[in-house]
């Protein structure tokens, strides 16, 4: 066997493990797994914002997947007042428009992503992931919304750590 099969293979066998164990997840463990089947996790970043969430400790694996989708809400909402306060800084009329498009982009990721906790929460995968694959392109076009003007984005750490949570829920819903 390669080395990309044993991984794949251990990957399942420890994704099997939790799911019939129905125990609180190894933080450290879960992350290592989700970043080991897709390339778009960090290690780091997943381990450390876990870490913020006194509920992550005594989660299993899709507990850990709400968890980030739960983070990715407070996010998005965080993000929208962000949007806000820059609104209310008399940008110039281009800006202003990206702002406003990016309001109108977090305001329904803040509801799409609440959607996915409960789809995770309610074992609705296939839902959970579309409205987390949803808020993804949310932040993307909020960021794309800058570029169509020449403009460099005032929220592109905002946007990626936006697309990043829901990556990471995507992921740790995937191991579930």
């Amino acid at each position: 066997m390669n080395s990309i099969t044993i991984s794949l293979l251990s990957l399942f066998l420890f994704s099997l493990t939790l799911h019939l164990s129905g125990a609180a997840a190894s933080i450290e463990d879960t992350c290592k797994a989700a970043a080991a089947a897709n390339p778009a996790i960090n290690y780091d970043f997943c381990v450390s914002t876990l870490l913020r969430n006194p509920k992550s400790s005594s989660a299993d694996t899709r507990g850990l997947a709400s968890i980030a989708a739960l983070t990715s809400v407070n996010q998005a909402y965080n993000v929208k007042s962000d949007i806000n306060d820059l609104l209310t800084k008399s940008p110039d009329p281009m800006s202003k428009s990206s702002l406003d498009q990016c309001l109108s982009v977090y305001t329904a990721m803040v509801t799409t992503l609440a959607q996915a906790v409960d789809a995770i929460n309610g074992r609705q995968d296939d839902a959970a992931k579309g409205f987390l694959n949803t808020a993804i392109d949310g932040a993307n076009n909020c960021e794309a919304a800058f570029g169509k003007v020449g403009m460099a984005s005032p929220l592109t750490k905002e946007n990626r750590d936006s697309v990043e949570l829901s990556n990471m829920a995507l992921a740790l819903l995937a191991l579930a």
